[in-house]
This record gives C-alpha cells, structure tokens and sequence, in this order.
C-alpha cells in the first residue's frame, strides 16, 4: 500500500521560530547522566514557492508542545521542533507552510522530556520530579483561511513509552528500578494510509491550567476548535504517536455548482408530511446536499418559522455536522449536537405544532461553515439565537428548503395528547415530547435523566447510561383511549411505561424473568431506583424517587409521574384524595377517580414489589411486543454481574467524560468484544466514555464495520493509578 506521502505532490517547508523560553523547564544537570537522545533538528534550507505547486493546496500548520514534536505528512517530514528537548525550559510555539493534496494523513511524534526510562526529571537534585506534558496544533488552508484540521478528542494516539508506573518512585534516589516503564516500538506502517487506529486511544482535552501552558502558546491565535491535548495520563505517558486524517473539502476549490438542500420528504415550496409535526410521530425530516463550499469544516441546522407577530421560532437547533457529511436520516441521532427549541427548555426536536389557522412555512437552513463556532459548553444553553449569532462570522454559504403545513387534522392538539403532553411539565429533570396521531400519543426522549444516576449501585454489570433514540418512529407509542382489556397481559421482563422525563420504566425483574431475581433486592439499583441495562440504557424498576422529590409530596397524587404502555397513568403513593392507594390483587392499580389522566384504571408506585405494576390491565401498545426492537445495544456485556461498593457516576470537568468509579474487593474480569478477556484485581476503577463528534465521529463511520451506523462513544478502563487496564474501544450504533 502507498502511503500518504504518495498525495504530496510538491512539499515546501518554512519552519519559523516564533517564541523561546519561559516556564518550569526539563533539561536535567550535567552530572546525573546522559539524557534520552533526541532526534536532530531538521533545518530547512530554501523557503517554499511563492504560491502552491499545481493541484497542490498550501497548508499553514501552528505547534505548541511540551517539549517537543514532529510532524509527517504520510511518511513524509514536514516540520520537527526547533528546539532540542534537551535544552532548559524547551516551550516554544512553531509554525510551517507545506504543500498537499487532500486528503492526507498528519501523522504526529509528540514527546515528553524524559532523562532516562524511569521517566523523571531533574533526577538526584532537589527538584527531581515527573513531568508533565502538553500539545495543541492547527492546520489552516492558505487559501481560503478555513482550519481544516486541529487537535481534539477526536484524535487517535498510541502511547510508546510510559514511566513511571510507580509514582511513588518521584523521590527515590535510584528511581529508575523503582518506577518501572512500558516500552514499545512505533508499529509498523502507521503512518500509512488506512492504517487502522481504532485500537488506539482518544486523546485527552485539556484545561490550558492542567497542562501550565508556557511560553509560546500565547503568540498563536488558536481557533475555538484546537484542544490542548495528551492521552490519558498527562505524567506517565512520555511519547506519543497521534493521526488524524485531512479528508477531501466537501467540494473542490474550482466548483461551480450550487449549493443545495433537499428531502425525498418534500419538494421544496411543497407540503410538510404531518409524520414530521405533532399531529404524527414528531420525527425529523430527512435531508440530503450537495455542492458545499469549498474548507467546509462543519455544518449547522436551523429549521425556523415565522408565526404571526413576525418573531423568529426555532424547531430544529443542530450543530456540530461533520464537514464529510451529506445527508441527514429520518429521526437522525447522533450527527451533531442538539440545540434548544423555541417550545421547550429541553435539548430536542420541538416538532410544529402551530396554534394558529392557516398554512405555515417552515425553513430548513444548512449552514456551511469555515470552523467550529464558539457556544457554551451546554447545549440546553444554545438557542437558535445564540447559534445564528455565533456562526455569523464563519459562515461561508447556506441552503435553504422551504415546506409547507397546514393542521387540517390537527390530532396533535386532541385532549387526551394534551393530557400527556401537559404531564411532562412535572419533572425538573429532563423530559422530551409528545406528538399524536389518532390512536397513539408518541412520547419522544433519549432516556437519559438529570438527575443522579448510578450512584450506589452494589450489583453491577459495568454497563453506563448514554442516550437512546427514542424519537419520532422509535417513541414510545401510548395508546389515546385506553380501555380495560378482557384479561390483563403479564409483564415478566423489560418496559411497563415511560416517566415524565423521558426515562423508561421497567418491571421489577432481571432480564430474562422474575425466576433471576429482583433487581432492588440484589442492589442493582441506584439510589434513584434505576440503572443501566445491556444496551446501555438507563430506566427505572420501582418508584422514580428523584424525579418524585422534584415535586411537593402532594403533587403526584394528582399528576401522573408515567404512563402504562397500556395508556392509564402511573401516579404517586397516594389517591386523589390525599388517601393511601390501594393495590388491587389483578396488576397494581385501582379504579378510583383520577384528574389529569383517562379514568377506568390507574397504577401507582409503592415501596414493596412488584413497586409499580405487575400486568397491564389494558390493551397494550405494539411497543410491548416489539420492546426488543426499540434497543440497539452497542457491546457485548462487559462483565458478568458482581458485587461492588462506592459507585457514583460524575463528569470529568477538563474533558467532558462519563465517570463510572466504583470499588471491587475481589478480583473480576472484563471483556471488550466478548471474545477477549482482561483479568482485574481488588482496587477502585474507573469507566470513562464520551460521545464521539466532529471529524471523529466521521472516520468513525467512514470504516465498514460501522455502516449504517450514526453515534459512537469513547470508552476507557482506569485504574485508581489513571493506567488503562485494557485499551481503548470506541463503539458505534
């Protein structure tokens, strides 16, 4: 196989110091020995021409590394720090021109300063410690001023030298038998082509205080999408190997064509499908384009109307669309970020449900943009306006699709959808939608809560909560008018109902039927009633107590906290009335009066099993028979269940990653694919995992195994020492 040096046409190199010195330094005395020896300094000897080689593009690329890199294009080198990493105090920012044909791979050296393998510095002086490093870097197309690549999670790299693994080793006086080191060669080919990383770690995001940026990195104006990066352990891990790929623009400098929006749901100045408002399954349209200008780096979404007092109302808020991209499915996931609705505080699709007579239009605007626009960390803070206003200034062009609707059957707005859709508003902690057509009412969410989830779980199988679609065709289906059936229908495994703020409710037992045990026994719960299940989905088994304190006690006699897939309401300990349920001997429920949901039947929660209910006295929705479908698991079972202590799960502040930490007192053993095993003694742990985005996600999706797929996440497995004990996967769905 050619590698990527093979595109690179013409390569010309101008490598300009731009700073030196400054800042807490790692050059070791004289007198402890000879450090690790660095690669020699390339020095270029003629700058490059005065425009790029023809069917070459030129390329600006900007370093900052502590202490020291080198960069190939392919297996081509196009620029080595200036700087020794042996001299004192080694930060300096660097900065090269090259030309090259997209696309390419940049493929990255980045070292550490080390003085010998145990991985310290300053070794037998009072200043003996371990260091640390650091590394950002961007790459801009001369031609167009577009960053095309820049340094993030979204990057693979390869640790092949870490030290010290012992980190109690910093102080003693012979340290390297003590710290102890792994060491591997570079592997073969990987600086190749194709060369397949998907073993390889997601680097690590950092906060420019962790890493103690120095001199240098502040006479470069970074763009808002180039991340300070490491790999997992900023200390240990010494050198590194990170790749990323330059794809191809999404169109080529010379296209002429235009830019396009289109659905094979609609012509454009045609008629909305009702599937895709409130009166149907409230799904997101499909959307494919063609014709993108050229350094397109990401897209945004907005899909707006204007109602009749002129203001602007947003439906749609995406962001973060890979710059590879095309298209966009029915109820897309996972492709960009979620923004906020003009109809709700969530981060959702608010589907048109216009309360006013006569047609509407709705505009579909994809935006082509030069880079990532600066938003706030949380995306239930990015509204339409906020995004219209930040990707002003990088906007290179949109298209736009423009369909019509009018609520000739306006199913969405009956009493009994307004009822459910009415309901969501109890819960403070996370929520979605509710669009109907005439027989189901289609509760839309990702199943994730705000509130706390995992902590203090004691019997566990190392699966996390991330989110699931469960939008548009995938919503859960409540049926409108429900009514009691002849005979009750058992519910031995999986979902019963659905909560207010869009987490599932299960039945009290473990999968596979009651005969396994009850989930709240065994201490598989958290302290909010919940947990993950094996496609890494969070619900609840017995009464959703967080969701329930988010509300006065009274408030849930009158106001359900879920739904039965059989259509009746789930409400709280208590009758309307203030008085205590009681539990009929048929599913859990009673008949008295009820306000705020149909009348006939109602469930309610108790702290005793079956907790919520043990049948559906109702006709059940196809949702029941069909729940398996409804559940996309993206791994094989990490590991077969087993005691635990100390859970909680947090968000790693620095980088935006999951935590799931917990304590084992007995040795257990994981699996990645279910054909490998990693065996793991007594100690705390830490599962780490992140969605992929950006132009991650998109080499991600690019590799046939994953086709036909749309998200992926990042997993990690740490020690308490932050050691991966097995490498890094990442899983798509």
């Amino acid at each position: 196989m050619k590698s990527p040096a093979t595109h690179l046409l013409a390569l010309a190199l101008a490598l300009i110091l731009v700073s030196c010195g400054g800042g807490g330094g790692a050059s070791p005395p004289a007198s402890t020995g000879s450090p690790s020896t660095p690669t020699t300094p390339t020095t270029p000897t003629t700058p490059p021409p005065s425009t790029p080689t023809t069917g070459t593009t030129r390329y600006k690329g900007e370093v900052w590394a502590d202490n020291w890199f080198a960069v190939y294009v392919g297996g081509t080198k196009v620029a080595e720090d200036s700087v020794p990493i042996t001299t004192e105090r080694s930060f300096n920012s660097e900065t090269v021109t090259f030309d090259a044909t997209p696309p390419f791979d940049l493929n990255f050296i980045i070292k550490d300063y080390k003085q010998d393998d145990s991985g310290l510095e300053y070794i037998g002086t009072p200043q003996q410690q371990i260091g640390d490093g650091g590394f950002i870097a961007q790459v801009t197309d001369t031609g167009t001023g577009n960053v095309v690549a820049a340094s993030s999670s979204t990057w693979k790299c390869k640790v092949i030298h870490k030290a010290p693994l012992n980190k109690t080793c910093a102080r003693d006086p012979a340290p390297l038998a003590t710290c102890q080191s792994i060491i591997t060669a570079e592997p073969a080919g990987w600086m190749n082509s194709g060369y397949d990383t998907s073993g390889w770690e997601s680097a690590t995001e950092y906060s420019s205080t962790a890493v103690g940026v120095k001199d240098g990195y502040y006479d470069i104006a970074w763009n808002p999408v180039a991340k300070l990066i490491w790999t997992s352990d900023l200390q240990a891990d010494n050198t590194l190997l990170c790749k990323v790929t330059v794809p191809a623009t999404s169109a080529a400098p010379g296209n002429s064509g235009s830019f396009t929006l289109a659905s094979p749901a609609g012509q454009a100045g045609g008629t909305l499908p009702a599937e895709y408002t409130c009166d149907g399954r409230g799904s997101t349209i499909p959307l494919t384009w063609t014709g993108a200008p050229a350094g397109t780096w990401e897209f945004a979404l907005l899909m707006t109307t204007l109602p009749g007092d002129g203001t602007t109302k947003w439906n749609w808020v995406l962001y973060g669309i890979p710059g590879t991209a095309s298209s966009l499915p029915k109820d897309a996931f996972g492709v960009g970020t979620l923004g906020v609705g003009s109809d709700s505080p969530n981060v959702e699709y608010d589907p048109p449900c216009s309360q006013g007579p006569g047609a509407k239009v709705y505009t579909y605007t994809l935006y082509a943009l030069s880079g990532a626009p600066a938003l706030p960390a949380a995306p239930s803070q990015v509204t339409g306006k906020v995004l219209t206003d930040a990707i002003a200034p990088l906007t290179l062009g949109s298209a736009t699709l423009s369909l019509g609707y009018t609520r000739t059957n306006p199913t969405g707005s009956s009493a009994a959808c307004v009822t459910i859709r009415n309901s969501l508003a109890g819960s403070k902690s996370g929520g979605g939608s509710v669009s109907c057509d005439s027989a189901y009412a289609y509760v839309g969410s990702y199943g994730i809560a705000a509130h706390a989830m995992m902590d203090g779980i004691r019997g566990t199988n190392l699966q996390v909560p991330i989110p699931q679609n469960f939008r548009g065709s995938n919503a859960w289906k409540i049926p409108l008018a429900p009514a009691v059936a002849a005979a009750p229908t058992s519910v031995v495994d999986g979902p019963v109902g659905v909560a207010v703020n869009g987490v599932p409710i299960f039945n009290p037992c473990k999968q596979g039927g009651c005969q396994n045990g009850d989930t709240k026994v065994l201490g598989e719960l958290d302290s909010c009633n919940g947990h993950a299940g094996r496609a890494d989905d969070y619900h609840y088994h017995a009464a959703p107590t967080c969701l329930m304190a988010e509300q006065p006690a009274g408030y849930w006699d009158t106001h359900p906290l879920g739904w039965a897939l059989d259509g009746f309401a789930i409400f709280g300990y208590r009758n309307a009335d203030g008085s205590t349920a009681t539990r009929d001997s048929i599913c859990g429920g009673n008949t008295s009066t009820v306000v705020n949901a149909p009348s006939g039947y109602s469930y309610h929660v108790t702290d005793l099993s079956p907790y919520v209910l043990s049948c559906l006295v109702g006709t059940p929705s196809p949702d029941l028979a069909n729940q398996g479908s409804k559940y996309s698991p993206i791994r094989q079972p990490p590991v077969t269940p087993f005691n635990v202590s100390g859970m909680t799960l947090t968000t790693d502040a620095t980088d935006g990653y999951q935590v799931l930490q917990f304590t084992s007192a007995t040795p257990f053993v994981t699996t990645e694919t279910g054909g490998d095993s990693y065996s793991n003694t007594p100690g705390t742990y830490k599962v780490r995992y992140k969605a992929v985005s950006g132009t991650g996600l998109a080499s991600l999706l690019a590799q046939p195994r994953n086709a036909g797929k749309t998200a992926c996440w990042n997993f990690q497995f740490l020690s308490a020492s932050g050691s991966n004990t097995q490498p890094e996967i990442a899983y798509c769905r």
